[in-house]
This record gives structure tokens, C-alpha cells and sequence, in this order.
């Protein structure tokens, strides 16, 4: 089929990570691989009624300084990591102007942190969680890999560069034994069971990795192909099958809980990391940072912003397994970590005791919780850690953590948008933006991790 071609100046970003440009009726055209002020020729992939896509074909007249042709063989084919055509320094200003575009809708356009902190030169080799799809190509062809961008179709990725060397060797041998022994996908459309996903997850502290297999059902060749596993790929310490048999594109199935349950399928259950200087065991449900380099350094920062006041203690909500609990435990004395996952809950008291800590944690809704925990601490204005997930806090939360008059918040979000439209929220109570830090926690994505700090405008 024959592309409508375009000449086009995009003029900003999109929160996907494309360049936007915009016709004179105003209609939106998302351009992947584009560069924002870079004119090009575009390929127009959809005609929509409120939005266009296409993609980027040449530059025209001088190419931007950004550009740089270092992505690998299948960028254009997934769509995991639409930066990946810009140097460094044009990510992270991608990645500025977004999330100035989020601070802007609520009049926040102050705050815009003035750079981003990474943990590596080239953005290269920094993840070390790989969640892998199983199923076939547009060939109809089995394949382990990614969906291929805009389609359901699976394209291999094992040639990626933003994965830790580790988990690109572990990622080669496991697409041989996969198809080797041509595992039965899972095809909802047909009703065939079969294996849905493949997760890596490799610790940075010791390069040992833990392989989950999602899977529709137990399957007796699931099993015997786990052992092929662990003889095969070396790093690989264990295996655990995960079931779902749920319909749509979630990779886990939860309980009545909150919990992944996962059964043993040969090696260990666990392997061990640490933030900080906090050791953390890790299991195959629970959530751990995808660039531990990052959550290292964002831990320092909220130490460092909390550190003249040693004195108080810490509320650290949306816990996980505790590593920031921990080290903020440390630093003042003690800490209560909460969080909704019973499971991640009792990971967390056991990392506390290993690490001989002295924090505490409850499981259990915060919203729920907060106001019983403001009642019955010792000293009436702690320091306060938020970590929620991207649908942020919500109204009721702000709320109730106004009420609890802590001296100090750090707000830790994975999404911008939320985070604004919480920061207005706080604002509105008299709280203020000391200021808010960027981190690039996933390069060559249009992702960005952020720091909030506040403070009460008006005396306690």
C-alpha cells in the first residue's frame, strides 16, 4: 500500500515520545522518529478524525544535531523506545518539554526541572527486567519478542541495546529453546492455551537471574523445558511459572490480594539486589526497579533533602518491598512503611530484619490507614514518601496527608500528568513546590521518573 508523502516541521512533543506537527486547521500529526523544528518528509501511516500518525522518511535541508542513526535493526518495528534516534542530550530535552507541557496545563510551568539525571553516557545496557511476549508474526511464524508497533504481530528484540549485557545473552539462548521445542502459544481468538510471556529479571548486585513464565495453564512441557533453562543459560538461578488465564493484555493474573502467585519450577525462588546499601530479596511478583542505578539515586536525594531533620520520623507510602524505607530508617531512627500488597508487605519486614533495621510496616489501603497512623504517632508532624502508582494519589489521599500536617513531602511519580494535577491538588491546601527533579530512568523511552518536594506554605 502507497503512503500519502508530507513535508512537515513538527513543533512538539508528544507524551508518546513522537514529534507533533500541525496543519492549518490545526489537526495533529504524530511522526515517529521525528525530531521537533527538524523539517522532514513523512509517510502517512492513519488518516484519523481528530489525529494522524506517519513516519519520519528524510530530513530536509539540514538535519538536526540531535539525530544520529545508532538504533537498533528492529526500531522502526517496535515501538518500545521511540527516542532512540536522538543523541542523549535531545532525549533528555524531549523528555524536559514534556513534562513542562504537563506542569503548564495547572500554571505550574516554573517548576520545570532545568536538566535530567541519568545513570549512564550512551543510555545503553541499563535494564535489568526484560517482560517478553510469546506468539507469532505477521508470517504466522512463532516468535519471542515485542508487538510490533501498532499491530499484534511479534517482532524479536534480542538484539536491543538498552538491556544489560547479562540479559541479552539470556534473551538469545531462551529464543532458541523456546522455538526449539515450539512451545503451543496462547491464542485466545482459537481458544488454544500455551505460553503467554517470559520475564527476565536480573540482579545488579550479583548479574543472577530469575525467569518467570506466564502461561494460560501448567503445561507438563513448560516444566521440562524450565529445567532445559537453568542447564543452558547460565546466569539463570531459577524458574517460577506464573498462571493466567484471564482475557486481555495484562501479563499477571493478581489474587483476591493484590499478589502474583508464582509456583517453583527448578533453582531458586529469589534472588538479591540493594538500593543503597540496603540488601533486598527479590521475588518474581514483586515490583523492584527496572534501572536500579536511578532508585540509587533518587534515594540520595530524598536522604539528602530530609537529612536536617534526622529527628522525625518518616511515613513511606506505596512501600513496595521497602528498599527506601529502609535506608530512611536508618537515617532517622525509624520509619513505617505502608503499603496494599500483603505480599510485597511481608518481603519488606523480612528484608528489615536481614538488614537489621528498625522500621515497621503495615499492609493495608493508604487512603484507609492514613488517618489511624497520624492519631497514633509519637511525634505530630513526620517527614512523608509517596510512591503511588501512575494514577497518582487522587484528591482523598491529599487530603488526608494535608491533614496529618506533615513538615515535609517527597513525591516520587513515574507520571507526570498525575503528578501535576496532585501537585495542584496540594497547592490549593497552602502547600508549596520547593522543587521538582528529573530522572531518565528509562533512556531512548519517553518516560521520565520525578521527585517532588513540598513544603507548607504557612508555619505548622
Amino acid at each position: 500500500m502507497k503512503h500519502q508523502r508530507v513535508t512537515v516541521t513538527p513543533t512538539k512533543w508528544s507524551h508518546r515520545g513522537s514529534a507533533v506537527a500541525f496543519d492549518a486547521q490545526g489537526h495533529p500529526l504524530d511522526i515517529w522518529a521525528g525530531i521537533v523544528d527538524e523539517t522532514c518528509e513523512v509517510d502517512i501511516t492513519y488518516h484519523g478524525q481528530n489525529r494522524s500518525s506517519g513516519i519520519f522518511v528524510r530530513s530536509i535541508g539540514q538535519k538536526h544535531h540531535f539525530r544520529h542513526l545508532g538504533q537498533s535493526t528492529n526500531f522502526h518495528l517496535s515501538g518500545s523506545c521511540p527516542l532512540m534516534h536522538m543523541t542523549q542530550e535531545g532525549q533528555h530535552q524531549a523528555k524536559l518539554s514534556m513534562i513542562q507541557d504537563s506542569l503548564k496545563k495547572f500554571g505550574l510551568e516554573r517548576h520545570t526541572p532545568k536538566k535530567m539525571i541519568s545513570s549512564t553516557d550512551d543510555g545503553k545496557g541499563y535494564r535489568h527486567t526484560v517482560k517478553l511476549m510469546y506468539g507469532r508474526s505477521k508470517k504466522g511464524n512463532l516468535r519471542l519478542g515485542a508487538y510490533a508497533r501498532g499491530t499484534h504481530h511479534i517482532v524479536q528484540i534480542d538484539d536491543t541495546d538498552v538491556v544489560t549485557p547479562i540479559l541479552r545473552q539470556c534473551m538469545k539462548k531462551m529464543v532458541q529453546i523456546i522455538l526449539k521445542y515450539s512451545l503451543p502459544p496462547y491464542e485466545p481468538s482459537t481458544g488454544q492455551d500455551g505460553l503467554r510471556h517470559v520475564i527476565f529479571r536480573q540482579s545488579r548486585k550479583s548479574g543472577r537471574v530469575l525467569v518467570t513464565l506466564v502461561s494460560s495453564r501448567p503445561d507438563p512441557l513448560i516444566t521440562e523445558v524450565a529445567q532445559i533453562i537453568q542447564h543452558h543459560i547460565k546466569p539463570v538461578v531459577g524458574v517460577q511459572l506464573h498462571v493466567n488465564n484471564r482475557s486481555g493484555n495484562a501479563i499477571y493474573a493478581r489474587d483476591a490480594h493484590g499478589e502474583i502467585q508464582t509456583r517453583n519450577l527448578v533453582g531458586e525462588s529469589l534472588i538479591y539486589d540493594s538500593i543503597g546499601s540496603k540488601t533486598l530479596a527479590i521475588g518474581a511478583g514483586d515490583f523492584f526497579q527496572i534501572n536500579p542505578h536511578i532508585a540509587d539515586k533518587m534515594c540520595s536525594q530524598i536522604l539528602n533533602e530530609f537529612s536536617p531533620q534526622k529527628e522525625y520520623p518518616v511515613l513511606d507510602l506505596y512501600c513496595g518491598v521497602g528498599a527506601m524505607t529502609m535506608s530512611l530508617a536508618e537515617q532517622h531512627g525509624w520509619a513505617l512503611g505502608v503499603e496494599v500488597v500483603r505480599g510485597a508487605i511481608i518481603r519488606a519486614q523480612e528484608n528489615a530484619r536481614r538488614n537489621n533495621v528498625f522500621a515497621e510496616f503495615i499492609a493495608g489501603d493508604v487512603s484507609t490507614k492514613l488517618p489511624t497512623i497520624f492519631q497514633q504517632l509519637c511525634s505530630p508532624n513526620p517527614l512523608v514518601v509517596v510512591n503511588p502508582s501512575r494514577s497518582g494519589l487522587g484528591e482523598d489521599v491529599v487530603q488526608k496527608i494535608v491533614e496529618g500536617a506533615p513538615i515535609r513531602i517527597a513525591y516520587v511519580s513515574c507520571n507526570p500528568k498525575t503528578l501535576v494535577k496532585d501537585l495542584a491538588s496540594f497547592r490549593s491546601k497552602d502547600w508549596g513546590i520547593d522543587h521538582i527533579q528529573a530522572y531518565d530512568m528509562l533512556p531512548q523511552t519517553s518516560h521520565s521518573e520525578l521527585v517532588a518536594i513540598l513544603s507548607p506554605l504557612r508555619a505548622l
